[in-house]
């Protein structure tokens, strides 16, 4: 067991490219920060924010220790920022709220597109992977099950007519 400090660290997922693709894409969707190991010859794939970093296997140890201290560094810095963990638990600030696995998929789709608008395409797919039920009766059913959620704890989600949602911390 770790110190108190160790358990608040984010972990830093490593990820073998290609070989575990489908382990990046799950983590890319949690919003996990990301050490992607690119295999000799392998083209590197393309990275979706400052959650993610990539070294050329093989790769020495001071360079990975660098690459994952980095990456950690730029976690808790964004640790003010609302995170659903693996369990499906809501974290922001000194709040904990626990969501269903499809208000989780949803609410990941809007903290990935955050601070800009996450569509209602991209949303429902996010639906679609969580509980295979994507319509827009159910986006919207959950879209509104997790404001009222969210509002407790200081975070509005706002409609941006004809182009998705908008999540932001309330003033």
């Amino acid at each position: 067991m770790g110190t108190l400090e160790d358990m608040k660290r984010p972990d830093v997922k490593i990820v073998r490219w290609p070989a575990e693709s489908g382990k990046l894409t799950r983590f890319r969707m949690q919003g996990l920060p990301c050490l992607i190991v690119v295999a000799r010859g392998a083209q590197v794939p393309e990275l979706t924010g400052t959650h993610e970093d990539w070294v050329r296997h093989p790769a020495e140890t001071w360079e990975l220790q660098a690459r994952v201290a980095s990456l950690r560094n730029k976690a808790m810095s964004r640790s003010t920022a609302p995170v659903v963990d693996e369990d499906g638990l809501l974290r922001y600030g000194s709040e904990i709220l626990p969501l269903t696995v499809s208000e989780a998929e949803v609410f990941r789709g809007l903290l990935h597109r955050r601070p800009g608008i996450a569509s209602r395409t991209e949303l429902a797919e996010r639906l679609l992977y969580a509980n295979r039920s994507a319509s827009q009766n159910a986006l919207d059913l959950h879209i509104m099950r997790l404001r009222r959620k969210v509002h407790s704890i200081g975070l509005t989600i706002e409609t941006v007519r004809g182009r998705g949602f908008l999540l932001k911390a309330r003033a």
